[in-house]
């Protein structure tokens, strides 16, 4: 028997409900509605119930929009821990957020090895949802419980079973052992859990108090919630995270965070046809010139264990190239990410050579300057990259800091070799963001975002100023600016300073919009974020522009228009006022 997004089955007296959404095995409403409805017709000869889910996650789904359609989570957990027989939940892969919450409220759990659950709610500057304030601590005791709550960091298999999270874990046949577990549990609680200490739970909140502020509004308010839950009864204690769950949804953090998330997954996502084809596998690649950005290639593509050619013009450029790749080593080192061995057998898998390799076989080549068109040797479906690129290329562009780039796939490349460049860019651990026409968002961004600063000091606003403006904001200021500062100074506001930076940022990104390079504006804030030290909690500069309005940011661009064409409005933002859109409504 199925229902919405869930199989019924009957195995000698054991209700067997299984989520049959997957891979993620989103907790919608229906869902929600139809696992309380099986819980509720589970019938007399029903004597424990078993929660398990199809695919490779058991729930994975971290929700970025509030959700308060009935049955609300809440009301889900609490059917799931107030069934009168045994409910065992069967974890494997992701569970994380809602679906964490529903296996925190059966009576037991039993794990997959490859298991990772995460309360992870923090991250996205909330509090849980469906109780697990209450239940957590009460489980593995209020210290850890708070350890994990404002963390959000996901627990392995063999971590959870030492903290008391699960029951123990399974390799073969996990229902049938549930199944077994929860017949067991229907004779007598075989599992004896101890009761919470009240004083160490009181303690473990005073200390987690005195740390929650560097956590923002929600560690705060994860805080009171666990508290609550040790001083009130469990009907209030659940109002109580109700409401600072509600409020927190309200918080510019929290709404920062989840268009971050949001910008995250949308990026991340290949394209259907690209995600279907097998690319060419990819343990060696290439390199050719002498660009900086190649050396840093070269550190990713070796500590990822791959095998690294590069090819040289001369011994010059040889020396300097091996010189930088010496020196991300010994900084991989001394952040202790590197050990002696693996810094050694970095190095011996590194080949350097003054052969052209433009028209070898290698499944994967980047270069800082256009290649020739490829001969016979070379596989069909490789990739080749250029670094910059020009136009009808597969452009290739690094950001300054974290592991995203920017990839320019032509159109006239074949599938398989477009396909190939993101499998051997993610083999390598960085993260491809798709663009059009030349990979330049992050260079351009980042130069309006320089020279909103420079004209600002140019004009006598002392850069101390300017620092504190940024900081507040989540931001370092860059290297001090170069640039002849007047001897009469100007004072500006920090709202100012902060506006006209956030302000040439977001016309940048219109123009990059509207000339097709960047696909959608919450690419942009993704890159930003994930490369450029945009501050997560602040979504990005174009979530920022919606934040305040496009009127607003109009209004303020053509005052400052006159200015400098900087703040010149981007036409785009003339015709989203006009259709009475924002910036979002581009993200499709």
């Amino acid at each position: 028997m199925s229902a919405d997004g869930i199989k019924v089955e009957l195995r000698d007296g054991i209700r067997i409900l299984t989520l049959a959404n997957p891979p993620l095995n989103e907790l919608a409403p229906g869902l929600r509605d139809s696992l309380m409805q099986a819980i509720a017709d589970r019938g007399p000869d029903c004597r424990g119930i078993v929660l398990a889910a199809e695919g490779p996650n058991f729930a994975g789904h971290l929700p970025l929009s509030p959700d308060p359609a009935a049955p609300t989570l809440a009301e889900l957990c609490r059917t799931v821990a107030e069934c009168p027989v045994p409910v065992v939940a069967v974890l494997k892969g992701l569970v994380i957020g809602p679906g964490a919450e529903l296996a925190l409220a059966a009576r037991a759990r039993l794990g997959a090895p490859g298991l990772k659950l995460a309360f992870a709610e923090v991250t996205l500057g909330l509090c849980s949802a469906g109780g697990t304030t209450q239940r957590l601590p009460r489980l593995i005791g209020a210290g850890a419980a708070l350890r994990l709550l404002l963390s959000g960091r996901a627990v392995p298999a063999s971590e959870a079973l030492a903290l008391g999270l699960i029951d123990g874990i399974t390799e073969m046949a996990p229902i049938a052992a549930a199944a077994r577990l929860a017949g067991a549990l229907a004779v007598g609680d075989i599992l004896r859990r101890a009761e919470p200490d009240a004083a160490a739970w009181a303690k473990a909140v005073r200390e987690a108090r005195e740390g929650s502020a560097a956590r923002g509004v929600a560690g705060q308010r994860i805080v009171d919630c666990v508290e609550a839950a040790l001083v009130l009864p469990p009907e209030n204690a659940q109002e109580f995270e109700s409401v600072a769950r509600a409020d927190l949804e309200q918080t510019d953090d929290a709404k920062g965070l989840c268009a971050a998330a949001r910008a995250e997954r949308r990026a991340q996502a290949l394209p259907p046809v690209l995600a279907r084809l097998q690319a060419l596998s990819v343990d060696r690649i290439g390199l050719v010139g002498l660009a900086p950005d190649l050396a840093r290639i070269a550190v990713v593509a070796l500590s990822r264990e791959l095998s690294v050619t590069w090819s040289f013009p001369d011994a010059l450029g040889r020396e300097a190239g091996l010189a930088a790749v010496e020196a991300g080593i010994e900084e991989g080192r001394r952040d202790g990410n590197l050990s002696p061995d693996r810094a050694h057998a970095m190095r011996d898998r590194l080949l350097v050579t003054e052969m052209p390799l433009a028209r070898t076989a290698l499944p994967f080549l980047v270069s800082d300057h256009p290649l020739p068109e490829p001969g016979d040797d070379v596989q069909p479906g490789a990739a080749r990259l250029v670094i910059g690129g020009q136009e009808g290329e597969m452009g290739l562009a690094l950001s300054l800091a974290g592991r995203v780039c920017e990839v320019a796939l032509s159109p006239d490349s074949l599938p398989l070799a477009r396909a190939t460049a993101l499998a051997g860019l993610r083999r390598m651990g960085l993260v491809p963001l798709l663009v059009g026409h030349r990979p330049v968002i992050g260079a351009r961004m980042a130069d309006a975002g320089r020279t909103a600063l420079a004209w600002m000091v140019g004009r006598g606003v002392p850069q101390r100023m300017i620092a504190a403006a940024l900081e507040e904001f989540g931001v370092r200021l860059p290297d001090p600016v170069s640039i002849e500062v007047p001897k009469v100074l100007r004072a500006m506001s920090a709202g100012e300073i902060l506006n006209r930076w956030l302000s040439a940022l977001a016309n940048e990104g219109a123009r990059l919009l509207d000339e097709g390079i960047a696909r959608r504006p919450s690419d942009i804030d993704y890159l930003m974020v994930a490369g450029y030290s945009f501050p997560r909690r602040r979504g990005g500069p174009m979530h920022q522009a919606d934040r305040r309005g496009l009127m607003v940011l109009r209004h303020d661009l053509r005052a400052w228009g006159a200015e400098a064409a900087l703040w010149s409005p981007a036409r785009l933002i003339d015709r989203l006022i006009r259709d009475g859109a924002s910036l979002a409504s581009l993200d499709g």
